[in-house]
């Protein structure tokens, strides 16, 4: 059985899985001991996409309301950083997150992936990061689509290996990966 987070619990925890698996219902369940917590929303809104709208309002109705909210950092480590004392980290998801670098060329993209990854070591908080799996799916048939899936699938991998609890979402049921699996060498 699925319990929350301890209160005093320090520490990276991953969760990945496909889309509308479950994954963000999970990292907001896992967290809700947690007080205070700051949501990051890397994710954003796309004005001419209603549907990824209806997405981002059901994300904000299952929020509590006393979950502090930033919106779409412009510099991720620079917020994880101004967060201080108890307070526990939501990041939902690492796809909008690596969106938002794809006009990076790769020396731009790996200085920022090693930042990112230190500073989700360096911060002696609970960070929950949710992480699509864009890797099962079909073959990109852009080059964009291809660099996306990349940098995504690497970052997912880099994070996951750094966490000391990692989960996997897929219809509905969350599998403790730590439980079940081990890391490949």
């Amino acid at each position: 059985m699925i319990t929350p987070i301890a209160k005093n619990y320090k520490g990276l925890i991953s969760i990945t899985g496909p889309t509308k698996s479950g994954k963000s219902k999970l990292a907001e369940f896992l967290i809700t001991e947690q007080d205070p917590v700051t949501y990051i929303a890397t994710s954003k809104p796309r004005p001419n996409d209603s549907d990824w709208q209806v997405r981002i309002d059901i994300h904000r109705k299952r929020r509590p309301d006393r979950w502090k909210l930033i919106e779409h950092p412009k510099d991720i480590c620079q917020a994880i950083e101004s967060i201080v004392g108890n307070e526990s980290i939501l990041i939902d998801s690492l796809g909008g997150l690596v969106e938002q670098h794809l006009i990076e060329d790769d020396e731009q993209w790996n200085n920022f992936q090693i930042k990112f990854l230190s500073c989700l070591s360096e911060a002696n908080l609970c960070i929950v990061v949710v992480s699509e799996e864009v890797g099962w799916g079909i073959v990109p048939a852009t080059s964009i689509g291809h660099l996306f899936r990349e940098r995504h699938s690497t970052l997912t991998s880099l994070i996951s290996r750094q966490s000391k609890k990692r989960w996997l979402a897929i219809n509905g049921t969350a599998i403790d990966l730590d439980k079940y699996g081990d890391l490949i060498p």
